[in-house]
């Protein structure tokens, strides 16, 4: 992931510079063509052209400008880059962690499910109860859900062949305990 941001960086570095390469290309055109037109208005002798103090221009300014914002962006990309790093590695600890208390309990087993959670009184799933009477039916005496999976359950493919979306009636939506925590 670290190299992913660091080509990031980059990639947007060389367009940062590649865009303030073809700005400057037009301006120093434009400059060109103003200069022509305004030679070719004037007539008459031309006045010597005195030194001018060394100031810096518009070009100077956009060169600038692109200079800080390619430094910025790589800044703060650096940043985000330290940020995802530390939060990668918090969230290792806290893995760590989480499994050690699983395998502290005793007679606690984390195991892959496939049972329908059935409707509450309210009308929502229950996953809890699927979960229980799922780890119940391999020996233990409770449950905990910890994933779960919506499914779409329908009672024809008739509206596949018509080519259109199913209506409520052809199909429903049933949600699954897919893992559960057993003691």
């Amino acid at each position: 992931m670290a190299g992913r941001l660091r080509r990031t960086a980059h990639l947007a570095s060389l367009i940062a510079l590649g865009l303030a390469a073809g700005g400057c290309a037009i301006l120093l055109a434009g400059v060109a063509v103003a200069q022509e037109s305004g030679s070719a208005q004037q007539s008459g002798p031309a006045a010597p052209a005195s030194p001018a103090p060394n100031q810096p221009g518009f070009i100077d300014a956009v060169g600038r400008w692109v200079q800080d914002g390619a430094s910025s962006l790589k800044s703060n990309l650096q940043e985000a880059q330290d940020k995802m790093g530390k939060l990668g590695s918090q969230a290792r600890e806290a893995t760590k962690d989480a499994a050690g208390a699983v395998v502290a309990l005793p007679n606690t087993r984390m195991l892959t499910a496939h049972e329908l959670c059935t409707a509450a009184q309210n009308g929502a799933p229950d996953c809890n109860a699927a979960a229980v009477t799922f780890c119940r039916g391999k020996g233990f005496q409770t449950g905990k859900s910890l994933d779960m999976q919506s499914e779409q359950k329908c009672s024809s493919g008739r509206f596949l062949l018509e080519g259109r979306a199913p209506t409520s009636s052809e199909c429903s939506n049933q949600i699954f305990v897919t893992r559960a925590m057993c003691q």
